[in-house]
């Protein structure tokens, strides 16, 4: 079977026709300073829009040349408002991380190398400019359709820490609703003061160093917060609620009052562990294949570790 020929970009359009240049000038140029302005002030840094008509139009496929002004400045609109949006859900976390990445703060559009392969639309930070990538067969489509694109190129710029998702879910889905488990599991041991450690960059780290996909980043902090959740509720199946005896003789080897969340790389079960090592209770799960698993079962063998 021959191998595919690969794709090679075309070369930029030496000059311009006439009418390619008016409305290049009439529909882009004239508004292209307004949209800096809007994108600039909704980041808090000076943003520039930098594209190349010469390289984008050798893939107009257009009958007309009149049009050439408004695709490229739907590229840009489309751009400022799936910004707008990312920054309406993400925060100024968001916003601080697009910032952290896109450190040339500028936009360019360019044709995506993977040629066929390639999406309508995609997005990549490359040089700490932001490129949106069209198809080459497909120049002009789905320009306000980047915003899950967007997420995926922030996301996958080198950094330090949790990603965007991640970041997100953690505050959605833990920080929001913890403070109440930690309570509760504080009652159930007598010990107010106990501590959660989710571990949450440690833990970040070892997932992504083994999972394929990010999808598992949406649900980080939810995860978090289960096993948690989990070994609340298996401390009362165990009877801890107003019982001395236990609640006496997990205090003796738990003088921490810490309860970390690990991934680790195995474990005695399936699922996941609990162990109690130092004065601090670890509860551990396996990773890639069994993080957020069984989270119900969390501390089902802790009276046995006493």
């Amino acid at each position: 079977m021959p191998r595919p020929t690969p794709f090679v970009p075309k070369a930029p359009i030496e000059k311009l026709p006439l009418a390619v240049r008016k409305a290049i000038r009439d529909s882009y140029e004239s508004e292209k300073e307004g949209f800096e302005k809007q994108i600039s002030d909704r980041l808090g840094v000076e943003f520039k829009v930098n594209l190349n008509p010469n390289e984008i139009w050798a893939y107009s496929t257009e009958t007309t040349d009149n049009t050439a002004g408004e695709i490229l400045k739907r590229y840009v609109s489309g751009f400022a408002y799936c910004l707008r949006n990312f920054i309406e859900k993400y925060g100024e976390e968001g916003k601080n991380d697009f910032n952290g990445v896109v450190t040339a703060h500028e936009l360019s559009v360019a044709v995506n190398p993977l040629g066929d392969k390639a999406p309508v639309i995609d997005c990549e930070i490359r040089d700490g400019v932001f490129f949106i990538l069209f198809n080459h067969k497909n120049l002009g489509s789905s320009t306000d359709y980047i915003s899950d694109a967007l997420l995926a190129a922030l996301d996958a710029a080198p950094r330090e820490g949790l990603s965007t998702k991640a970041k997100y879910s953690v505050d959605q889905d833990y920080d929001s609703t913890i403070d109440e488990v930690q309570e509760a599991i504080g009652k159930l041991l007598a010990m107010p003061d106990v501590e959660l450690e989710p571990s949450f960059e440690a833990n970040f780290k070892a997932l992504k160093a083994y999972k394929k996909d990010d999808t598992w980043q949406e649900g980080f902090g939810r995860a978090s917060f289960d096993y948690y959740e989990g070994f609340r509720n298996q401390l009362g199946y165990q009877g801890f609620k107003d019982d001395e005896m236990l609640q006496e003789g997990l205090a003796e080897q738990f003088t921490t009052k810490k309860i970390v969340l690990q991934v680790v790389d195995k474990t005695t079960a399936m699922y996941n562990e609990v162990a109690i090592e130092e004065g601090t209770v670890y509860i551990r799960t396996v990773t890639p294949e069994y993080w957020w698993y069984n989270t119900a079962e969390t501390g089902k063998e802790l009276v046995n570790l006493l």
